[in-house]
């Protein structure tokens, strides 16, 4: 019966059985079930589990296919790869099958081969079968037990092994089974005869009579009948005979006495063995044994070197006469067996022991007892007894010391070397005994080794080696030296490490350092470093275990590397860098990581790692560690250290020969580039540098050449010519495009650069971490549209910023920006906006932003880390600012500078900077900037632009303009609204408080979504009051109860907004839930009064804009277009909520909107009065005229005033825009002149700003519409922009009179203290031009000035000074308040028709001062001259006019005479018309010394009788489409105005006395036919009732002949 085996695997043969059933194959002989139970019965289950039964069942089908047919003795092989179509199964796995006579040793032998072909086993079956064959050698069945009679054993093998695809292999594979097989069939069939034979050689020589060897003799025969007691595993046997000769002895081996694997193969006979010298002599011995190992090795049971055990044959004389010898292998007991129990063993022992004589009592006879007992068997077996004598007396004399000694022994038949080695046990190991086994192989020239190691209780451990040698060959060897050797290599790392410390330190921090660090290295880094190294690096580890969170770091190259191949060992505390975090720094420098070495450091308690680095230059370049060792290092620790970023400009570090700030300067150029959008990235352009590495370099010199402080004017020149030749030299030769492109726009850049910081030095002398370029931005090509006057571009790992100017007087908020990659366009955007907004204040646009790099995740870390990219941001500014000490202007320390004096520099809270401004005045005051806390607005001693409400109150100002137009009063009528914001915020917050009468509908922000479909104002109103006084409140704050029916606060985080029907009807939704984007969308179409802007981004777009061009990524979802809008009105309290182009949609649409700079330039306007301010009064503090305190008071008391004065400038910019916006559609071509004289200006883009091209102005004229509010914003902006610039270059600002707008500009208080020291404010010029700029601008409209210039040629100075003497002598301010005062009173289109005459009195004026009075004007002169004689005209209209001109007025107060108007300002305002002929009729009246009423009623009735008034009046009518039309028109209408004076001068010059008429009548009787010819000329014009150009300009002919009569 089967023996019982485990379930499991009992099930698994379960299934190969079944397996083996459905299998088809052809008829076997045997029951496939039962052959596979019986192959796999004795296979491990955790062998089978792993193969799929099929393939098991088929291996062993294919196994007794193998087997059908074998004859008796004959071994079936087969190694081969299954193939399952032809085998029936399939293996990963090489198989190898074998079916033969079961023999001894099978298993083993057949591992041994596998081994030695160096094959893995993966599976391994071996049943042994009985079977049954017929005489044929068939096979019948096999059993596996109870066999029936006549059954053989067989040994059936199925052996899976390493696949081995190689034919030829396989092959040499199965040449080797076949020939091991029959070396295990020979041992086995022999075997018996062989036993037989060392018992016969053992009688022989007990019968021989050898002289001195009668002991010897005795104990052979011992051994050998020993042997044969199963000591000793008989493999082959062979007799041979000794024939003596006179130099050499043969021996002859016996023909037919061969037995195992030394019997003769019938191919090959038996050697005869030449005999000579030593080996003759110890062959002629009369030693009865020789006892040694052979020179092959076993091929059955145990692959070793076979032991040779030789019994010589002697004659009757006792001389030798032959050899029996016996190979095979000592069995196990020939080694567990004491010695003494040995024979022949037993008896060398004894005679050793007896040669010592000791006491058996002796400590050293105990030790003699135990080295024999211990001494390696092998060696005891073979040795002789002088040289066991030798060999133990030194193993004895160790005593157990701790010391290295070698014994040899060469084997008589000079086949090897014994050598017996001891050596200190803790200081043996792998490694040591592989040294040692080198150091024997080369000492003796051996071919192979083969060693034993003993490790007991002893202080020692033993190597024994067999070093194999050409028995031909003698080395001369020193066995002292050898020793010598031994102890040099097994002395221990530590061992070594110690004398090295002791070279380089004293002795008391040598043995400190090697107590500490002796066992702290793990052994591949002892393996692995030398000990000059090992005291560097531990010297290394010292300084860092005193500071762990540095990064110590060593770069050096070992002997045996190339020169472009080095080593960076880089030293840390408790663990390692991962290599992920190395590679990207080691690649970014230009080098390739081979591999890494890492080294745990274990010191007591401590931990550090030591990680060995082998790098290699991709390109063979050569690394020179005396020059670019020392950058690399630098760099790589800076970037570790995050002072530098990581990437591919540091591989100029190597490629150009530059350091990491040297790097860090071209990259921030590069920065900078991808900044302004160049169509290259910034991979790129490394990639262009480092292939162009030397123009990267001169590049950098050429830069440091404009900018070292160092040199001196000529050096700098000389240097700076001497890079540009080398660069110029360097681009010719540059073939890519791309790389030329990028390294002339390096060029051009450094060309534009005027200032940095890179040479600037702090207190320590150490050098900025931040990099600020000031630079040109229009000397670049590349720079996009509008380009600033001066940009400062700031980079540093932890920060990038940017700050951009458009002049040299600038101002505009600091923002905390999120666009990593495009914060310049954002800022860009910005400073656009704020330019045409800072129109209304003395400096121009400006705007800055930055971002940081490294936000941490947590809300209160962002901050802390965003307050100090500020302080950088900052402090790289003032870096490049010059600044005013002693009322002169003084550079930056440490700073070329390549432009003029600008120390102007002042900043803004904007986005994410409301808190900074305290930070930037504290920054201000360490450098020492001479603005002080004027420097940033809004801090703690400035005005809190949320306290005071004012961005929100000026951008009210819009919305009730807006409504005012309506007919609705936002104070006192409710109205709904729609907005974009919270009540936290300044600017939504603020708004929503501004009126009682606010129902808000719906509102959101970044965070919530609010609905309120059916709100009430009062109780909503107080809810926002309670709301806003809450700190860092949100729409989840508002109290739910006061929330109308099917309202709620949602947030957006929400999958979805859950809408009741309330809140459907509202939005105009009908699904009863919808995403948060799709609500925020339909509260930003709502058809509500107001929609108010009080958030962050852009909100609404032109249908033909996408969304990419608005850049504005976080709100592409919510974002709508400008034509849906349904609201009425639109306040922009927020920068950039529209696009210009959608506000121009919507306004188109039927929309009112004005811009954003418009309706929120009220913050930027009160932080501009607050810098003026504290310039005005920081000297006075200086000079300790004021104190801190004082001035702080003064300032708060000024609060309500200045909020005053900065809503008065938003009122009549809306208003401004308001009246042009009335007139706009019939001035739709002059608009368009000034675009285009704008354009030609070069101050306007058109397309940059999205204003209407000619072509589309035609267009909107044949549709009938106009330029809407958002475009004659900009243009109204961008006039007073082109006005300024130009009056700043004038002296207008010196002019005493219009130096009272200099007074005008500052609050009440400060006029009346300090009226000194606003003269001589460090802005007086920039506030007056300011000032008139607006004046000039507001009343006048865009064109006044342009056209001004065109018609008369008068210079820009001279039209503001001929501007207010018109403005002053007809005391127009007056009725301007008149006007304004009839706001909510009087229909808004009534009030800008009024204006609107206004405007068209001080034109006429205007341009009469510049004709009459000249260019060179004396304002207050003239004002003098002229005013008092025009109010006494004033006072005496209308009954001094008549005709036509009367009738004029009659309309014209009938038109101003209105519900709410003053009868007083109507007729004011009625005779106006008339007015426009004031100064004709006072300057008449001062040449003919006539009265003011004389002058007036001859000028006017002299008008009427002969029909000019009727004249100048279709001149106004004339139609006129172009500014050529315009001009003629203009041309008819003065000489209009002239002829009537000089007819008016004619008549009060001449004689006589009498009342005008007849004064009149005289002169016109004197004319004659001239009078007549006019009278008829007019009459036929007029009863024809139209005139054209040509008929007026006949008319004036006429009327010129009658005055040149």
């Amino acid at each position: 019966m089967l023996g019982r085996i485990p379930a499991a695997r009992q099930a698994i043969i379960d299934q190969i059985a079944a397996a083996a059933r459905r299998a088809r194959r052809r008829a076997l002989p045997v029951s496939p079930e039962r052959l596979v139970r019986y192959f796999f019965h004795g296979v491990s289950e955790l062998d089978l589990v792993r193969r799929p039964p099929a393939d098991l069942a088929g291996a062993a089908l294919a196994a007794c296919s193998l087997g059908r047919t074998r004859a008796p003795g004959r071994s079936l092989v087969r190694v081969f790869n299954p193939d399952p179509a032809r085998d029936g199964f399939a293996s990963s796995h090489t198989v190898i099958m074998v079916v033969t006579d079961d023999m001894p040793f099978l298993v083993d032998s057949l591992g041994m081969v596998c081994t030695q072909h160096g094959l893995a086993v993966h599976l391994l079956a071996h049943p042994v079968f009985s079977v049954v064959r017929d005489r044929r050698g068939r096979l019948k069945d096999v059993y596996l037990d109870d066999p029936p009679p006549g059954a053989k054993l067989e040994s059936w093998q199925l052996i899976e092994v390493d696949r081995v695809p190689d034919p030829a292999r396989l092959a040499a594979i199965e040449a080797g089974i076949r020939a091991t097989l029959d070396d295990v069939r020979a041992a086995t069939r022999d075997w018996r005869r062989m036993r037989a034979e060392a018992l016969d050689a053992a009688a022989g020589l007990g019968t021989a009579r050898v002289r001195g060897q009668k002991s010897e003799i005795r104990e052979a025969v011992a051994l050998l009948a020993w042997m044969e007691d199963n000591h000793f595993t008989f493999l082959g046997y062979r007799e041979y005979r000794l024939r003596r000769g006179p130099r050499r002895d043969r021996l002859v081996p016996l023909p037919h006495s061969g037995l195992g694997i030394m019997r003769a193969k019938p191919s090959r006979r038996p050697k005869t063995i030449e005999l000579a010298g030593e080996v003759r002599d110890f062959a002629r011995s009369t030693d009865p044994l020789i006892i040694t190992k052979a020179n092959s090795i076993a091929t059955v049971h145990r692959a070793t070197y076979l032991d040779y055990v030789g019994v010589k044959t002697y004659d009757a004389a006792g001389r030798v006469t032959g050899e029996r010898r016996f190979i095979g292998l000592w069995t196990s007991s020939a080694y567990s067996r004491s010695p003494t129990e040995i024979p022949v063993l037993r008896h060398k022992i004894q005679r050793v022991i007896d040669h010592f004589r000791l006491k058996p009592s002796s400590h050293d006879h105990k030790a003699l007892v135990h080295a024999l007992e211990t001494f390696p068997r092998d060696e005891l077996f073979q040795a002789t007894v002088a040289d066991l004598v030798r060999i133990v007396r030194g193993v004895v004399n160790l005593y157990e010391r701790a010391q290295v000694r070698l014994f040899v022994r060469r084997d008589p038949f000079r086949r090897f070397y014994s050598c017996l080695a001891y050596v200190p046990r803790d200081r043996y190991n792998t490694q040591a005994r592989k040294r040692i086994e080198r150091l024997a192989l080369d000492a003796f020239g051996g071919v192979a080794i083969e060693s034993q190691v003993t490790l007991s209780e002893s202080v020692l451990a033993r190597v024994h080696m067999l070093v194999r040698t050409r028995p031909d060959t003698e080395a001369s060897v020193d066995a002292a030296e050898l020793e010598r050797r031994i102890t040099q290599t097994v002395r221990t790392w530590q061992d070594r490490l110690a004398d090295t410390l002791a070279d380089s330190f004293d002795e008391a921090a040598a043995l400190r350092l090697a107590r500490t660090w002796g066992d702290a290295f793990p052994a591949a880094y002892q393996e692995d470093t030398t000990f000059d190294a090992a005291v560097a690096d531990i010297a290394t580890l010292e300084r860092l275990a005193a500071t762990p969170d540095i990064l110590p770091m060593s770069l050096y190259r070992r002997a045996d590397q190339p020169a472009h191949k080095v080593q960076l060992k880089l030293f840390r505390h408790l663990r390692p860098i991962p290599i992920s975090d190395v590679l990207p720094t080691i690649e970014n420098l230009g080098l390739k990581l081979i591999s890494e070495r890492p080294y745990e450091v274990t010191a007591g308690e401590r931990t550090f790692w030591i990680q060995d680095f082998e790098l290699e230059h991709p390109r063979a370049v050569s690394i020179d560690l005396g020059t670019d060792g020392p950058r690399f290092k630098a760099t790589f620790a800076r970037v570790w250290a995050g002072d530098v970023d990581n990437d591919g400009f540091n591989r100029l570090v190597l490629a150009a020969d530059l350091d990491w700030r040297e790097a860090a300067v071209l990259r921030t150029y590069a920065r900078w580039f991808v900044q302004l959008g160049l169509p290259l990235s910034q991979a790129y352009v490394e990639e262009a540098l480092a292939s162009n590495a030397a123009a990267a370099g001169h590049l950098l010199r050429l830069f440091v050449a404009r900018f070292d402080p160092a040199l001196s004017a000529p050096q700098r020149r000389r240097a700076e010519q001497a890079q540009r030749r080398a660069l110029d030299r360097l681009l010719a030769r540059v073939t890519r495009i791309d790389d030329d492109r990028i390294l002339r726009a390096y060029l051009a850049a450094i060309d534009a650069t005027l200032r940095t910081n890179y040479f600037r030095r702090d207190a320590a002398g150490e050098p900025r971490p931040f990099l600020a370029l000031k630079l040109d931005p229009r000397r670049v090509a590349e720079v996009p549209l509008p380009k600033p006057m001066f940009e400062i571009f700031v980079h540093s790992p932890r920060v990038e910023g940017v700050h951009l100017r458009m002049g040299y007087v600038a101002r505009g908020g600091l923002r905390w920006s999120d666009r990593r990659e495009d914060f310049r366009t954002e800022i860009l955007g910005l400073m656009k906006a704020q330019n045409v907004k800072n129109t209304v204040i003395v400096p121009v646009g400006a705007k800055g932003g930055f971002v940081p790099r490294r936000l941490p995740a947590g809300r209160d870390e962002a901050l802390q880390e965003g307050t100090e990219c500020y302080r950088t941001f900052i402090r790289a500014l003032l870096d490049v600012t010059d600044n005013v000490v002693g009322g002169k202007v003084k550079a930056p320390p440490g700073v070329v500078r390549h432009d003029g004096d600008d120390a102007y520099l002042v900043v803004a809270a904007d986005k994410g900077t409301a808190k900074f401004s305290d930070v930037a005045n504290a920054i201000s005051g360490e450098y020492g900037f001479w603005l002080g806390d004027a420097f940033a607005s809004g801090g703690s001693a400035g005005y809190d632009h949320k306290e005071m409400g004012i961005t929100a109150r000026g951008g009210w100002e819009s919305v009730r303009r807006h409504f005012r137009e309506l007919g609705l009063d936002t104070q006192s009528q409710d109205f709904t609204v729609a907005g974009v914001g919270d009540m936290s915020g300044d600017v939504f917050g603020n708004a929503m408080l501004l009126s009682p009468h606010i129902r808000l509908l719906a509102a959101f922000d970044h965070r919530h979504i609010f609905i309120d479909p059916s709100p009430d104002a009062g109780a909503s109103f107080a809810e926002r009051q309670r709301m806003f006084a809450l700190p860092r409140s949100s729409w989840e704050d508002y109290d739910a109860r006061l929330i109308s029916k099917g309202g709620g606060v949602h947030s957006r985080q929400q999958k979805s907004v859950p809408l009741s029907p309330e809140a459907r009807d509202l939005l105009g939704i009908e699904a009863s839930a919808a995403a948060p984007n799709d609500v925020i969308r339909a509260i930003l179409r709502l058809p509500v009064d107001l929609l108010w802007n009080g958030g962050i981004g852009t909100y609404v777009k032109s249908a033909g804009e996408t969304h990419a061009e608005i850049g504005d990524r976080a709100n592409d979802a919510v974002r709508v277009n400008g034509a849906d809008l349904r609201c009425r009105v639109v306040g922009e309290g927020g920068n950039l909520g529209f696009s210009q182009r959608g506000r121009v949609e919507y306004a188109l649409a039927g929309g009112r909107i004005n811009t954003d700079f418009i309706d929120n330039s009220a913050g930027v306007n009160c932080s501009d009065v607050e810098v003026n301010l504290k310039i005005l009064l920081n000297p006075l503090m200086a000079r300790g005229g004021l104190r801190r305190k004082e001035r702080d008071r003064l300032l708060e008391s000024m609060t309500g005033e200045v909020a005053g004065l900065v809503l008065r400038n938003n009122y009549l910019q809306c208003l401004a825009i308001s009246a042009l916006h009335e007139t706009a559609s019939e001035r739709i071509f002059e608009l368009g002149h000034v675009l285009r004289s704008l354009e030609r200006a070069g101050t306007l883009d058109r397309a940059l700003e999205s204003l209407p091209t000619d072509d589309e102005i035609l267009e909107r004229h044949r549709k009938g519409q106009r330029l809407t509010r958002p475009e004659l914003a900009m243009l109204l902006s961008y006039s007073k922009i082109w006005l300024s610039g130009r009056l700043i270059n004038t002296d207008v600002a010196e002019d005493p009179y219009l130096g009272a707008e200099l007074m005008r500009y500052f609050p009440t208080p400060v006029q009346r203290r300090y009226p000194r020291e606003i003269q001589k404010h460090q802005l007086r010029r920039e506030i007056i031009v300011t000032a008139i700029t607006n004046s000039l601008i507001n009343r006048m409209g865009p064109g006044f000035a342009l056209r001004t210039q065109e018609d008369t040629g008068a210079d820009v100075g001279s039209i503001a000074r001929a501007y207010a003497i018109a403005r002053e002598v007809t005391d127009i301010r007056d009725l301007w308040a008149d006007i304004e005062a009839l706001d909510d009173k009087a229909p808004a289109a009534l009030q800008y028709a009024m204006s609107h005459e206004t405007m068209r009195l001080l034109r006429r004026l205007t341009y009469w001062v510049l004709r009459t009075l000249g260019t060179n004007l004396d304002i207050e002169r003239a004002v003098n001259r002229l005013r008092p004689g025009i109010r006494e005209l004033m006072a005496a209209l209308p009954e001094l006019i008549e005709g036509i001109e009367l009738e004029r007025y009659e309309k014209g107060l009938a038109r101003f005479t209105a519900p709410g108007v003053p009868a007083g300002v109507a007729r004011r305002v009625a005779s106006l018309g008339a007015f426009h002929s004031s100064v004709d009729i006072v300057e008449v009246a001062l040449a003919r010394r006539a009265t003011v009423a004389q002058a007036a009623r001859v000028y006017f009735g002299l008008g009427a009788v002969i029909g000019l008034d009727w004249i100048r009046g279709e001149i106004e009518r004339l139609p006129v489409e172009g500014h050529w039309q315009a001009l003629a028109r203009g041309t008819m209408r003065e000489q209009a105005y002239l002829l009537q004076r000089r007819l008016a001068d004619q008549v009060l010059a001449g004689r006589g006395a009498g009342d005008v008429t007849k004064r009149i009548d005289a002169w016109l009787a004197k004319s004659g036919a001239a009078h007549e010819n006019v009278s008829r000329t007019v009459r036929e014009m007029r009863a024809k009732g139209s005139a054209d150009f040509p008929t007026l300009s006949v008319a004036l002919q006429a009327v010129r002949q009658l005055a040149e009569g």
